[in-house]
């Protein structure tokens, strides 16, 4: 987990201009193909409710008026078959948005035509024979698609019948169904991402662009076999075999184990969930988009093993220097070296004092000691034998006597006693404050008496600290613990 968590920040701190125009074009890709989509739906749920407003104008000042002038009912049922029969004719007057509808309804009026209306004899006097079936099909085909080619949904998308290949540059920009756009965006994006570190932007996207070609070149190719035939009519769109090759070339690399295991992971969950996309809810020419995309992805893993590296520019090596320093001090445990470091400083304190180098020995000393009072959790051993070493006479270093006291102080909240009151007695032997004199005084006489240490001599310091005052609040703590101690 953590590797994936570093991989993502390395990523978003690399990010140039040319990921975010990237990322611009892939969401506008996005709103394209909603807007196409749901624009002749919301038309088509307009027109219905103009229908409905007006059958129900209608029937309101006129419709059922008639029907009782002749004598037959005005109930819902019959209102019902008369709407019917009213969004029926409206519709089959070619007013529908929907496409689909659309195209079947002028089917139906070719075939009319056709067969009715002259459109066998005017083939024949064209083309100097008599039309067959087939024919039939050829020109019902080229009177439906001048009205499909309106659309933008079927402008840009390729049909192999067609054989129109121009339009393999414009069919990946859209897509058969919402699932298919999101898996795009996103394992789209994640591939561009490591590839255009690994290649380069220009070599990433000329791959991309040159599989989306290749692609539908691939797909028109299996649509005139036998097994494919029968989609020759079907749009192509999408670009899932130019994803599946970068996908294929984002799980694999020139280098032993550079790849991390959540992107070749990632990399093969994408390329099934696109493929499980087309194979079940797309279906039709899909089936060959799978097919084409199987040998993609293996020709994207090749060129992940075969294209080398770009080469960095210097800003980009001292970037990663200074992230490989960063990602070393937050894995190194920073608690652990300030503990050596204190205790670095306490030998170097001591060394100092035996070379009679005394100042600086008392501020590498005094600096230990106050770093290794506030070490948590404490370590009691060696805190204690450092101040029995601070507070040897022989150590002739000049330490101020509130300094004592402080330190003192600080080790008898964390319940360091024995060092408590090695502190404390120092202090107090050079303090010249009567009031931090007294406080001292207090302090030791209180760990000595609760906690069994020399007891008599804690007795004795608590009744001096209510000869200099019985009356303020330490004294009635100080007589407390003298009635405690039964003295």
């Amino acid at each position: 987990m953590s590797s994936l968590q570093d991989t993502i920040k390395g990523i978003t701190k690399r990010l140039r201009v040319h990921h975010y125009i990237v990322i611009a074009i892939v969401l506008g890709i996005g709103i394209f193909n909603a807007a196409t989509a749901l624009s002749p739906v919301i038309s088509q749920k307009e027109l219905e409710s103009n229908i409905e407003k007006s059958f129900e104008k209608w029937w309101a000042e006129e419709g059922a008026a008639q029907f009782r002038t002749v004598g037959l009912t005005d109930d819902e049922k019959t209102k019902l078959q008369e709407f019917v029969q009213y969004r029926d004719r409206i519709l089959s007057a070619g007013k529908t948005f929907d496409i689909e509808d659309r195209k079947a309804a002028m089917r139906k009026e070719f075939r009319e035509w056709w067969e009715i209306g002259g459109g066998k004899e005017k083939f024949a006097d064209e083309h100097g024979f008599y039309p067959k079936e087939a024919h039939f099909e050829i020109e019902c085909h080229k009177f439906i698609k001048n009205y499909t080619d309106k659309f933008v949904r079927y402008s840009l998308a390729y049909v192999p019948k067609d054989g129109e290949y121009e339009r393999l540059f414009t069919s990946w920009l859209l897509f058969p169904s919402a699932w298919n756009y999101i898996i795009f965006a996103v394992f789209f994006l994640f591939a561009y991402f490591l590839l255009a570190e690994r290649w380069g932007a220009a070599i990433t996207l000329g791959f991309f662009f040159a599989f989306i070609f290749a692609g539908g070149f691939v797909t028109d190719i299996l649509t005139s076999t036998s097994f494919f035939d029968h989609y020759t009519m079907d749009r192509y769109m999408g670009a899932s075999i130019a994803l599946a090759f970068m996908l294929g070339a984002s799980a694999f690399d020139e280098r032993k184990d550079a790849i991390p295991g959540w992107v070749l992971g990632t990399a093969i969950m994408g390329a099934i969930l696109d493929a499980a996309v087309n194979a079940l809810v797309n279906g039709g020419i899909f089936a060959a988009v799978v097919t084409a995309s199987i040998p993609a992805f293996g020709l994207g893993a090749l060129a992940g093993f075969k294209i080398p590296r770009r080469r960095k520019s210097e800003a980009e090596k001292k970037a990663d220097a200074l992230e490989e320093r960063f990602r070393r001090t937050a894995n190194r445990n920073l608690a652990a070296e300030r503990r050596q470091k204190t205790r670095n400083q306490m030998d170097e304190g001591f060394q100092e004092a035996k070379k009679g180098h005394y100042d600086a020995a008392r501020q590498l000393l005094c600096q230990a000691m106050t770093a290794i009072l506030q070490e948590q959790p404490a370590d009691k051993e060696t805190v204690t034998k450092f101040a029995e070493r601070m507070t040897n006479p022989n150590l002739f270093i000049d330490v101020a006597s509130t300094q004592w006291l402080e330190w003192g102080d600080t080790a008898k909240a964390k319940g360091l006693t024995e060092t408590a009151l090695l502190l404390l007695e120092k202090g107090l032997k050079s303090e010249k404050n009567a009031t931090l004199a007294r406080r001292a005084l207090f302090n030791i006489g209180e760990l000595r008496v609760n906690f069994g240490i020399e007891p008599e001599e804690g007795v004795k310091r608590l009744q001096k600290v209510i000869e200099l005052n019985d009356s303020d609040l330490i004294a009635k703590q100080a007589k407390r613990l003298l009635e405690k101690a039964g003295a």
